[in-house]
């Protein structure tokens, strides 16, 4: 089901998809927005009731202008979860959703029954810093997120559309995508998520492409030693996990969750 919540107190709009059924499970997209998880999202919806909320400026998500950090997007998770009656759910991210997951999972612990972190920004590795997606040709940025550039996936994000209306439509999702997702990420992702990461108490897996030219190993085990206990899951992919192998990252996050007791 989709359709747009209210946000108590302050009244905001929030644009989000609901469904399937089962145990809670929060959905966050990553930088290019909502449409390039919605395989991953169908999948998990086959065991859980996910909610997938577009971040603020996607969409029709209003408070853009409110966020200034992960922390502040965090006090906004919480009150899209208010609105949605939900008391504890399982939190599952990719990308800068995954850096958001991380921050809500630290910072609002007893909310959050398990973690997922599907290629999380939210580090600054010294010495190789991450390629800044913001400058990149559209043929760059390609061949970067994606294991196979010229697979159905990779080629499906960078399809022009023939329809000149949809296509603009298009471009600017993109650029509005963009635009919200610096607000967070530049000129660098590093936040100070890594001064808080041992705060997560939830039982928490990493997944990560096998072949992901944006974040390399060293980078997500580096996620991983940071957080008490997690686990890591490589699936053959690039950084665009949940567009480009949805059916064996859902395959990884159901086993996870089902498990009874810590990972």
């Amino acid at each position: 089901m989709n359709g747009i919540v209210e946000l108590p107190g302050n009244r905001l709009r929030v644009e989000r998809r609901r469904c399937g059924g089962g145990p809670p499970l929060l959905f966050l997209h990553g930088a290019f927005g909502p449409e390039w998880s919605d395989a991953l999202v169908d999948a998990l919806a086959r065991s859980h009731t996910v909610l997938a909320p577009s971040l603020p400026g996607y969409g029709e998500s209003e408070g853009l202008e409110r966020i200034a950090s992960f922390h502040d997007l965090s006090t906004w998770l919480d009150e899209v979860l208010d609105a949605e009656g939900l008391d504890q759910v399982a939190v599952v991210g990719h990308d800068i959703g995954g850096a958001a997951a991380a921050e809500y999972a630290a910072l609002f612990r007893r909310r959050v029954s398990r973690v997922v972190l599907i290629a999380p920004y939210g580090l600054w590795p010294e010495g190789e810093p991450l390629a800044d997606i913001f400058g990149l040709t559209p043929g760059a940025l390609q061949r970067l997120l994606y294991a196979d550039p010229m697979g159905d996936a990779a080629q499906a994000f960078g399809a022009a559309d023939p329809d000149p209306a949809r296509q603009q439509a298009a471009v600017l999702r993109r650029r509005q995508a963009l635009i919200a997702a610096a607000k967070l990420l530049w000129p660098i992702p590093d936040k100070g998520l890594k001064r808080r990461l041992y705060r997560i108490c939830a039982p928490t897996l990493l997944i990560a492409g096998r072949d992901d030219r944006l974040m390399d190993a060293a980078y997500i085990d580096a996620f991983a030693r940071a957080i008490a206990g997690a686990r890591t899951v490589k699936l053959a992919a690039g950084h665009m996990i949940p567009h480009e192998a949805p059916a064996p990252a859902a395959e990884a996050i159901d086993a996870f969750l089902r498990q009874v007791g810590p990972a």
